[in-house]
């Protein structure tokens, strides 16, 4: 008949071997914690639209249909390459629809798109225009007030440089819809449609989706910088 020191020893031994046991198996899987990129989800915004047509350049043609084409390219471009996108209009129409019509309210109306879709990046397209028609290519604008604005315009402009040549540095700017956005944004005035070369440029398809194209590599570059995966 065991004893209760004899019964003691052999439970003892018992939990040693369990416990070998079980840190053997530990040792052999560890534990690890992975950590993944969140997703990014970039909203664009093709500027105007609707009854508001933006600038109209010295062919007649009108911003927002420029605005739109080189957006609808964009957003074909980055979701290719795995990127979320919304677009804030995807035909001619004001972002805003509903109560009355005013530009201040559709500019609120495109930040609270952004908003409400959890953006990572906003970004709003437009086509620039000036009185001596001597002025041409891509500008980026960011909000005065946002470093991290700063930097998306610069690695965009950086991008647009490389691939098209022109080298026109990012500008700060105080505008509504960036501000509103709260997040990383920028303003891409893609060209102007007061110079003959630019306004005939923006309204190809080829270049349109080469300037998407440049464009988009800059975005991928700032997501990549902070850690985002598609």
């Amino acid at each position: 008949m065991k004893t209760r020191r004899t019964i003691l020893v052999e439970v003892m031994a018992t939990l040693i071997l369990a416990s070998a046991f079980w840190w053997t198996i530990i040792s052999r899987h560890p534990v690890t914690s992975t950590v993944v990129s969140p997703n990014s989800i970039v909203v664009i915004d093709p500027g105007h639209g609707g009854r508001d047509p933006g600038a109209i350049g010295i062919t007649g043609v009108w911003e927002k249909q420029v605005n739109l084409a080189v957006s609808l390219a964009l957003s074909s471009d980055l979701r290719e390459r795995g990127v979320t996108v919304y677009l804030t209009r995807a035909s001619d129409q004001a972002v805003n629809r509903s109560g009355p019509y005013s530009v201040k309210n559709d500019l609120l109306a495109r930040s609270r798109f952004a908003k409400q879709h959890h953006a990572t990046l906003f970004i709003t397209i437009h086509s620039n225009i000036e009185p001596t028609r001597t002025m041409q290519g891509p500008i980026v604008y960011y909000d005065t007030h946002s470093a991290a604005s700063s930097q998306l315009a610069i690695t965009v402009s950086q991008s647009i440089h490389s691939l098209m040549g022109y080298n026109r540095p990012p500008r700060p700017i105080n505008q509504l819809v960036l501000e509103e956005a709260e997040v990383p944004a920028v303003n891409i005035e893609i060209g102007f449609l007061s110079h003959s070369r630019d306004s005939a440029q923006l309204i190809t398809p080829s270049y349109q989706r080469t300037l998407a194209q440049a464009i988009a590599s800059g975005l991928i570059q700032y997501l990549h910088q902070r850690g985002y995966g598609p």
